[in-house]
């Protein structure tokens, strides 16, 4: 199912062996005033240690040109605690001392006089050894509850992009990891994206400031899909507490003595609900391995979705209507014994849909069984 990444933020690139997936790029036919050029792919698959260099001089003028060495594109010293990467070779006027040269992100490249480098890692500041992709990328985290600052930083180590210590209500993915070298001292740290109100802001935490797992803290979070929650505990409480659950806390107290679960839930959210927020393919439906007895409400999905702009007063009206028709008056709802509630409500929520784009539209997701636990 295409749109299941939409559920969670999940760190898309993954490698093999621990090497990114980007494949050496294909060099496009530019003007170049270089010959004899060779490509030292080690870059490209994160092999550092061999094409590491840094500035000889931080007080010397030494150039970092373009292609055609008509045009100074970057001063050494005025980047003195950069590791340049050595990505080819090339010889100009007749001297083969030339490399090209980036720098971590790729997002500074030119030709350099070799003779202007010292090989090896900078000794000043933040430096990424390493970089890694595979099973150092996905999986799930949270900033655990806390006083204690945590930033996401940039890559040089020496811009705070954000503090992070009050977003513990979200779950997010590793893009990637890398180990950063300071002082001596080697630490994992993890590139995340954390969304604020305005935007997702992106950045390196350190990781042992971050917990392993989602997390079971939702205040403040408009619209959850069914994959986003630990256990019954905090499904339960996004529902109390969640601005846009109001309509699912009415329909809750329609089975007073039928406590809510997140495993039946999920199985009324796959398996029996209406949906407008896919653009795409509808969820796959999912195994109901440890429920039986389930009794699938699908005539109350199916009329919420059919009345999705009435008023919450409106619907858990004809909701009723449809449970009596059912046999499931409310004498009966009331004595139901050993039976537990699935449930899942996104009601008119904008954000409940999500285009290809990104842009936020108003979603509907319905779904209401209940079921027994094997």
């Amino acid at each position: 199912m295409k749109k299941l990444g939409t559920f969670l933020l999940l760190g898309a690139l993954v490698g093999i062996g621990g090497l990114s997936t980007v494949s050496t790029p294909a060099k496009a036919q530019i003007k170049t005033n270089f010959t004899n050029i060779t490509d030292q792919n080690d870059f490209y698959y994160n092999k550092f240690t061999n094409i590491a260099y840094h500035p000889k001089s931080s007080k010397k003028n030494a150039y970092i040109w373009n292609d055609t060495h008509t045009k100074k594109l970057y001063n050494l010293k005025s980047y003195p605690n950069y590791t340049w990467f050595k990505v080819a070779s090339g010889t100009y006027k007749g001297s083969h001392n030339w490399v090209q040269v980036t720098n971590s992100p790729d997002s500074k490249r030119g030709w350099v006089y070799k003779s202007n480098l010292t090989k090896g890692y900078n000794s000043k500041g933040y430096q990424i050894t390493s970089k890694r992709y595979g099973k150092y990328s996905g999986g799930y985290y949270h900033v655990p509850a806390g006083k204690k600052n945590i930033y996401l930083w940039d890559w040089t180590h020496t811009k705070k992009r954000l503090n992070i210590k009050s977003y513990t209500n979200q779950t997010f993915s590793r893009r990637h990891s890398v180990i950063m070298t300071h002082n001596g001292s080697k630490h994992w740290y993890y590139y995340v994206g954390i969304q604020t109100k305005k935007q997702t802001v992106y950045g390196y935490v350190r990781s042992d400031q971050v917990k392993v797992g989602k997390t079971t803290d939702h205040s403040g979070q408009d619209v959850l899909f069914p994959g986003a929650f630990v256990g019954t505990k905090d499904y339960v409480q996004y529902i109390n507490q969640g601005k846009y659950q109001k309509l699912a806390r009415e329909i809750v107290k329609l089975f007073p003595n039928t406590p809510v679960d997140l495993g039946l839930s999920r199985i009324a959210a796959y398996n029996y609900a209406t949906n407008d927020t896919w653009e795409e393919d509808a969820p796959e439906t999912i195994e109901t391995t440890g429920y039986k007895d389930i009794v699938p409400f699908e005539s109350v999905a199916t009329y919420l979705m059919a009345h999705k702009t009435q008023t919450n007063a409106q619907k858990i009206a004809g909701i009723e209507k449809l449970l009596n028709k059912a046999g499931y008056t409310k004498a009966k709802r009331a004595k139901l014994s050993g039976y537990k509630l699935g449930i899942y409500i996104i009601n008119n929520v904008k954000g409940g849909k999500v285009t290809e784009s990104g842009e936020l539209l108003k979603g509907n997701w319905y779904g209401l069984v209940i079921g027994k636990t094997e």
